[in-house]
C-alpha cells in the first residue's frame, strides 16, 4: 500500500468541493482525469477486489461522484474522470449491474501490443517473425489503428496451394477479425473458436492486443482453478464436521436464518462461525492447532469472497497458491480418515 498524508476521504471531499466551486461560478465543472490504477493508489491499493469497490463506491456516492466510464468495469491503465454525479436517482444496484461481466479487454493478452506486419512487406519476414516467435498468425497494419488483415500459417498455405505464388504480404493476408475491448469473454469466445484468434480494439481504436486459443484455455484455467480448489476445500470441510455435531448445533452455526439438516446445508460462513468456537473444535478431535487452523479458513473465505463476486482483476497467483496449499493440508489431514 502506498502511504498517505491524507484520506481518500478527504481527496474525494476536496474534488467534489472544488467542482462545486465551479459550478457555482458558472462554468463547468472540471474532471479529474486519472487511470484506474491511480484511482486505487489514492486509496492504497492495487487490485479491486468486491470489499474494494464496495469502499469506493460508497465513498464516491458520499460526496456525490462518480467516475465516467465506470472504474469497476475497465482496464487497470484505462484512463476514466471522477465527475460530479448528476443522474438523480441512479441506484447502486444499476451502476454495477455488469459488474460481474468479465471482459476480453481484461485480459493480459489483450493489453500487450501486438507484433505486425505491413501490406508491402515479404513473405520471408512475416515467416520469420512467426517463426521466431513461435506464433500462429501476425495482423497485417499500416499504423497502430489500421488493419489491412492478418497472415497465418493456413493463410500463407492457400495461397500456395491455390498457386498464388505470393511474394509480400498482401498476396496471402485474410480478412481481420477484431472486436472491441469491451466485448464480453463470452461473446470472444465464439468467435475465437471460430477464427483461433480475436484482434482487441480499445476505446481510441488501437489495437492493443490479440488474444488466441492458447490464451484463452489460459484464462479460463485462471477463472476455474480458484472455483475447483475452494470447492474442494469445502468438500473437506463437510468431512471434517460430518457425524460429529447434532443438527441443532448446525442450525446455530446458520444463525437459524434457514433449515439445516446436516453439514451440506451449510454455507462457507456457516463452517467457520461453527469451527471458530474452542467447544466445537475439541469434538473434531484433530490433532491440528485450532488458530492456524481458523487464520487460514478466514484467508480462504476472503479470498473466496473475491471470486465469488467476480473481481474484474485476476486473483493474485498468492492466493491461489494459498489456496492450494490448504487443499494439501486437508487431503493429507483426510487420509487419517478425521
Amino acid at each position: 500500500m502506498t502511504e498517505q498524508t491524507y484520506s481518500p476521504d478527504d481527496w474525494l471531499h476536496k474534488t467534489a468541493e472544488k467542482m462545486k466551486a465551479e459550478r457555482r461560478g458558472g462554468a463547468k465543472p472540471k474532471a479529474q482525469v486519472l487511470t484506474v490504477r491511480k484511482l486505487l493508489d489514492e486509496f492504497g491499493y492495487v487490485r479491486r477486489g468486491y470489499w474494494i469497490v464496495s469502499e469506493i463506491r460508497r465513498l464516491l456516492e458520499k460526496h456525490n461522484l462518480r467516475t465516467s466510464p465506470d472504474f469497476e468495469m475497465e482496464n487497470l491503465d484505462d484512463p476514466i474522470s471522477i465527475e460530479l454525479n448528476d443522474s438523480n436517482g441512479a441506484t447502486n444496484a444499476e451502476k454495477t449491474s455488469s459488474s460481474a461481466t468479465v471482459r476480453i479487454g481484461s485480459l493480459k493478452a489483450a493489453r500487450n501490443e501486438p507484433v505486425r506486419v505491413a501490406p508491402d512487406d515479404l513473405i520471408a519476414r512475416a515467416v520469420t517473425v512467426t517463426r521466431m516467435r513461435d506464433f500462429s498468425q501476425l495482423p497485417v497494419m499500416t499504423t497502430k489503428t489500421e488493419v489491412k488483415g492478418v497472415i497465418s500459417w493456413r493463410s500463407i498455405g492457400k495461397a500456395y496451394v491455390d498457386n498464388r505464388n505470393p511474394e509480400k504480404v498482401r498476396d496471402c493476408m485474410e480478412e481481420a477479425n477484431v472486436i472491441p475491448a469491451r466485448a464480453t469473454l463470452a461473446e470472444a469466445t465464439d468467435q475465437i473458436w471460430q477464427h483461433d484468434y480475436v484482434l482487441v480494439r480499445g476505446r481510441d481504436r488501437t489495437i492493443t492486443g490479440i488474444v488466441t486459443a492458447s490464451d484463452l484455455a489460459y484464462q479460463y484455467r485462471q477463472l476455474a482453478l480458484p472455483f475447483i480448489l475452494i470447492g474442494e476445500i469445502e468438500h473437506h470441510l463437510r468431512d471434517i464436521v460430518r457425524g460429529r455435531f447434532e443438527v441443532e448445533e448446525f442450525s446455530k452455526a446458520a444463525n437459524g436464518q434457514k433449515e439445516v439438516r446436516g453439514p451440506d446445508d451449510l454455507t462457507f460462513g456457516d463452517y467457520c462461525r461453527l469451527l471458530e468456537h474452542k467447544e466445537s473444535w475439541t469434538k473434531l478431535d484433530l490433532n491440528v492447532d485450532r488458530g492456524e487452523f481458523i487464520k487460514h479458513l478466514e484467508e480462504v473465505r476472503r479470498i473466496r469472497n473475491e471470486v465469488m463476486h467476480f473481481s474484474p482483476d485476476e486473483i493474485e497467483a498468492a492466493d491461489v497458491e494459498q489456496l492450494d496449499e490448504f487443499v494439501r493440508f486437508l487431503r493429507d489431514l483426510g487420509r487419517g480418515h478425521w
